[in-house]
């Protein structure tokens, strides 16, 4: 099988490493796995081979290219720097064609972990939008909170391993129960509540302010919440504000 890779970038680069393809002979390969730098670069292509696509983009470009490209268009996310590709813990994900999925398993498992996601091509790029505000967020927090402790000259190396511990030990498990509460759809207060947290944001808002530090993040969090209080969801856990987010309304009355 003749694998050729397009892409400049330097993850094109890594990938290409890792999978030992050409970057010529696009009439004879059977593969051709693309990473260039948006969806707009994506060369024409002769009809034949498969297509793999590893560019970052929207999940309505992911669907126009498998229009474009039909039943051999396989779009994939790759979650990580070019650093990351080939060891067995980076994470890809992928949708579109199964049987192309299939065909090129054993090749596509050389960039990482793989997921497939389902027929519809825009899914691994909407997974990858999810997943990246997973990211930005959690770690933007982090620096928000290093800053605060730098105020008292804790070093960031110091509180880290504190940190780390107990986002294994305690906050997984507490976004495991977040996840049923989401589907479910209920969310019940039995440990925290909205109106137990409100106050507690207060107090990182003062000391965030008092220290002279930016404090959007807090007062963000803090808006959230309120929202969530007003809409009558004041004795429902943290995970009710996923309905703020969505933008519901008020609460149903329960009689």
């Amino acid at each position: 099988m003749r694998t050729v890779m397009v892409g400049a970038n330097p993850r094109g680069k890594a990938i290409a490493a890792v999978l030992g393809a050409s970057e010529s002979g696009l009439q004879q390969a059977d593969l051709v796995v693309l990473c260039v730098e948006d969806y707009a670069q994506i060369p024409e292509l002769p009809p034949g081979p498969d297509v793999v696509n590893l560019t970052s983009g929207t999940s309505e470009q992911a669907v126009e290219a498998g229009i474009r490209f039909g039943a051999r268009y396989l779009d994939g996310a790759l979650m990580a720097h070019p650093e990351h590709v080939g060891r067995p813990e980076t994470v890809l994900v992928y949708s579109g064609s199964r049987e192309v999925f299939d065909r090129h398993s054993e090749l596509l498992a050389r960039l990482g972990r793989t997921t497939y996601l389902g027929p519809d091509p825009g899914t691994a790029s909407l997974y990858d939008a999810a997943m990246l505000n997973f990211a930005w967020a959690t770690l933007i927090g982090y620096l928000q909170t290093a800053t605060l402790l730098g105020t008292a000259s804790v070093r960031a190396e110091t509180f880290t391993p504190l940190l780390t511990d107990w986002l294994k030990s305690t906050v997984v498990d507490v976004i495991s129960d977040y996840a049923g509460q989401i589907d479910a759809g209920r969310y019940p207060g039995d440990e925290e509540w909205l109106e137990l947290d409100a106050p507690l944001m207060r107090h990182l808002i003062t000391a965030t302010e008092q220290r002279g530090l930016d404090s959007a993040l807090p007062r963000l969090i803090e808006s959230l919440t309120a929202r969530g209080i007003a809409a009558g969801r004041g004795a429902e856990s943290f995970a009710s504000l996923v309905e703020v987010i969505r933008g519901g309304g008020p609460r149903p009355a329960t009689t």
